[in-house]
């Protein structure tokens, strides 16, 4: 029976991979110029050699009868020919063999129905392939990249939701592309925009970064050894050069040197980590006032509206868990942990707009480690190699992060719309 049933879905795959192929190539012809006027040559020369072979001699007796019907036939098969032509034009090279590479691999939806292949683009030595399945959504996509990569033998870049939710979008290098495990950080890696940090390289040796001005919040999680403090020093960096205002809460005290520890921008305790939060919380309000009266949205235009120059604010949580984790602490201590939180919460909730940003970071990946409320508020997601699924849910929603290899500075980005990135981050230790 389960055979049975298999057979008859692979059955109405292939039809619905006929029609959806036939679909393309007729867009094609309605859409690209080009490909109308050699669509209509070819159908051209097709009926003028129908009409030769039909007007090919006289008919006489029997044959005379059977003319009208050998006419009818000769139309039939020039439709078809025609038809055929566009199935052509809307032909993807090797479509059915992704289909069955995902078979193999177990990569299907709960019918069996394995991914099919319904376009393809190219930029350089990436390739965009976007695939249909139905019942089979984003997170299943990231855990089984690993096995994705080895069914297809390509090297995925990222995955992305496409127009609907049946859509999925793999960009990819082909072959086994081997991400360095070293890369010096150099200047020429930073970009040029105020808003963009480069974080490292993918698989086709792209940089990749995080923009704060469309995703203004980030956790970034990684365990002891994975590169998470080298990571941090990388951003921490570039906003420096970029002229950020940068406060650092480090209750370890230990891997940041004396740029980050200037008085009022550094806090290694509760009561200072409290009163840095104050002022940030006063410099909130007293931006949300400023851009009230002017109306203004950003930054920007309160410049030009007004001349004067607001630099953007990045705070930063290092080692969050043992800031704000109240185990074992007295009634007081819990008292400020839930003080120190608001505050946070606050920043998180009206920081957006007014460029005041948060970047929480963490070597734990327990449930504790960073408040529900909190993380809720960090779109943006950064995680190095988990030990097992659970920790990669607890970071990022699902179980893609225990995949990636134990290799430091091996992470995912994602940027909060779902599209994750491999990267290798480049290695950047302040002195």
């Amino acid at each position: 029976m389960m055979t049975e049933n298999s057979e008859r879905l692979r059955l109405e795959t292939k039809k619905k991979y006929a029609l959806g192929t036939f679909r393309n190539g007729l867009d094609r012809i309605l859409h690209s110029r080009d490909t109308s006027r050699s669509y209509t040559l070819i159908c051209a020369i097709l009926a003028g050699t129908v009409l030769l072979m039909m007007l090919g001699g006289r008919a006489e007796g029997i044959y005379a009868v059977l003319q009208p019907i050998t006419n009818l036939i000769w139309a039939i098969g020039w439709l078809a020919l025609c038809s055929g032509v566009i199935f052509l034009y809307g032909y993807i090279p090797h479509s059915w063999n992704y289909y069955n590479d995902f078979s193999r691999a177990g990569i299907c939806n709960s019918a069996r129905e394995a991914p099919l292949l319904v376009s393809t683009t190219q930029q350089g030595n990436v390739q965009s392939l976007t695939f249909s399945i139905k019942g089979y959504p984003l997170e299943k996509w990231e855990e089984n990249r690993t096995t994705i990569d080895s069914a297809l033998n390509i090297t995925t870049l990222s995955i992305s939701q496409g127009s609907n939710n049946q859509l999925f979008i793999l960009k990819a290098v082909f072959g086994d592309t081997s991400l360095s495990q070293l890369l010096p950080f150099a200047k020429s890696f930073m970009d040029s925009a105020p808003t963009k940090i480069t974080l490292g390289l993918n698989a086709a040796g792209v940089p990749v970064g995080i923009d704060f001005a469309k995703i203004p919040h980030w956790l970034l999680a990684a365990a002891t050894g994975m590169g998470k403090s080298q990571l941090l020093q990388l951003i921490m960096h570039q906003l420096k050069q970029k002229g950020y205002e940068i406060y650092l809460a480090d209750y370890k005290g230990i891997d940041f040197g004396p740029d980050f520890r200037q008085p009022g921008h550094y806090a290694n305790n509760d009561t200072d980590l409290d009163n840095m939060l104050d002022s940030e919380v006063q410099e909130l309000n007293h931006r949300r006032t400023e851009f009230a009266i002017h109306g203004c949205v950003n930054i920007e235009e309160y410049k030009q509206a007004t001349g004067n120059h607001l630099s953007r604010i990045v705070f930063v949580l290092d080692e969050t868990s043992m800031i704000l984790d109240a185990t074992g602490r007295d009634k007081d201590g819990k008292a400020m942990i839930a003080t120190i939180t608001n505050k946070l919460l606050t920043l998180g909730r009206l920081g957006r707009a007014l460029s005041i940003h948060l970047l929480v970071c963490t070597q734990r990946t327990d449930t504790s480690s960073v408040p529900g409320s909190l993380k809720a508020q960090l779109d943006g997601r950064i995680c190095g190699h988990t030990a097992d699924a659970q920790s990669s849910i607890v970071i990022l929603d699902d179980g893609s992060a225990s995949k990636l290899p134990a290799v430091p500075g091996r992470f995912i980005v994602r940027n909060g719309c779902g599209t994750d990135e491999i990267i290798q981050a480049f290695y950047y230790r302040t002195t």
